[in-house]
């Protein structure tokens, strides 16, 4: 059963990245190891039903973004997508936070009052807020 539920995991897990990665490509770069980009698509697979976008590339939290993102979850409701911002990485001033999008909800975790003005204002359709997990 655990080795069925792990095949399950690892087979969904590809699915749900070979999708995001082409809408993901459509509003940024994604970072390699030889460039910096606007987003990291993470590729490991650490057991999780999630899929994790980190970036500090803040047009990806447009709701068009994070709708085209949810849609890809439709079937799909044991999975998450965790779109984790990371700014002034180096200074560690701004506190973690983000979106985590599922099938049929979004938590928004955003934290405004550290986010540039233009983006303080935005919203997310029936999400919900809660303070951030990390």
């Amino acid at each position: 059963m655990v080795s069925e539920l792990r095949a399950r995991q690892e087979t969904e897990g590809q699915v749900r990245y070979d999708r995001i990665a082409p809408v993901l490509e459509r509003y940024g770069k994604i970072d390699s190891a030889r460039e910096r980009g606007d987003y990291w698509l993470v590729d490991e697979n650490l057991g999780w039903w999630r899929q994790t976008i980190e970036t500090d590339n803040l047009k990806l939290l447009d709701p068009a973004v994070i709708r085209q993102l949810q849609d890809l979850l439709a079937g799909y409701p044991d999975w998450e997508i965790w779109v984790v911002v990371v700014l002034d990485e180096q200074k560690n001033t701004v506190p973690p936070m983000g979106l985590i999008i599922a099938e049929d909800e979004i938590i928004d975790e955003l934290q405004r009052d550290f986010l540039p003005p233009e983006f303080r204002d935005l919203t997310y359709p029936g999400s919900k807020q809660r303070k951030p997990w990390l």
